[in-house]
């Protein structure tokens, strides 16, 4: 039976309201997935707490040394960045040589770029050669008022003198066989409110060590240990 002139002007109304309707659906997937973007820093700190951007650090920094050493021995004989300096390799390379500055520019451009999530190949790439480790000095700057003492000559006397304090106390159980920190000598160590010549390297070093949770026990005893108000 033949539709109609009513009928198919009926249904072409029907069908075109179905096609602008699943055209403005599409449209709103598409714009959802646009406005869900986010640049590379932040979704780092989401995705992959355990690792920090080295952006502020001088390509001088061990970790700009590594970071580059990392990006020639992953790129033998391409050069994706277009690194200036960069030349084919036959065999890794060791950490060693500074960062070239158009090398540590690339990062510090690539990480303000917007990528839908962690799995696009741009963060990838930067995840790989523009970051460090989180370590325990990161947590304390980023989540308490407090400050590192600085271990350098005679600076912060007065608070590497009440943070051994502290320490000494904490330790010096009689019930405990040794330290946390197993410094040597504890023994006669834990009865002398002098400080220790190997104290402040301590901190440091525990300071660097990796961390990116508020529950690493480390984290908290380089907090209460090492840190002045």
């Amino acid at each position: 039976m033949g539709i109609s002139t009513l009928g198919k002007v009926t249904l072409g109304l029907s069908t075109g309201a179905t096609a602008t309707a699943g055209a403005v659906y599409f449209g709103t997937d598409l714009f959802k997935e646009e406005i869900s973007k986010r640049t590379i820093s932040s979704l780092l700190r989401e995705k992959n707490p355990e690792k920090r951007l080295i952006i502020a650090a001088p390509p001088s920094d061990k970790a700009w040394k590594d970071a580059w050493a990392n990006y020639r021995n992953e790129n033998k004989d391409s050069n994706p960045w277009g690194i200036k300096t960069w030349s084919k390799i036959t065999q890794d390379v060791q950490s060693g040589d500074n960062a070239p500055d158009d090398f540590v520019s690339k990062c510090a451009t690539q990480t303000i770029l917007e990528v839908p999530n962690e799995k696009d190949s741009l963060y990838v790439e930067v995840l790989k050669y523009c970051t460090r480790n989180t370590v325990v000095s990161d947590l304390i700057a980023e989540n308490t008022s407090k400050k590192l003492l600085n271990g350098t000559g005679d600076q912060d006397s007065g608070g590497w003198a009440a943070a051994w304090e502290v320490y000494r106390t904490q330790n010096k159980a009689s019930s405990k066989t040794k330290d946390t920190w197993e410094f040597s000598d504890w023994d006669s160590k834990k009865d002398k409110t002098e400080l220790p010549t190997d104290y402040k390297t301590k901190c440091t070093s525990q300071a660097n060590v990796p961390a990116f949770t508020l529950d690493n026990k480390n984290y908290k005893n380089v907090l209460a240990w090492c840190t002045k108000d």
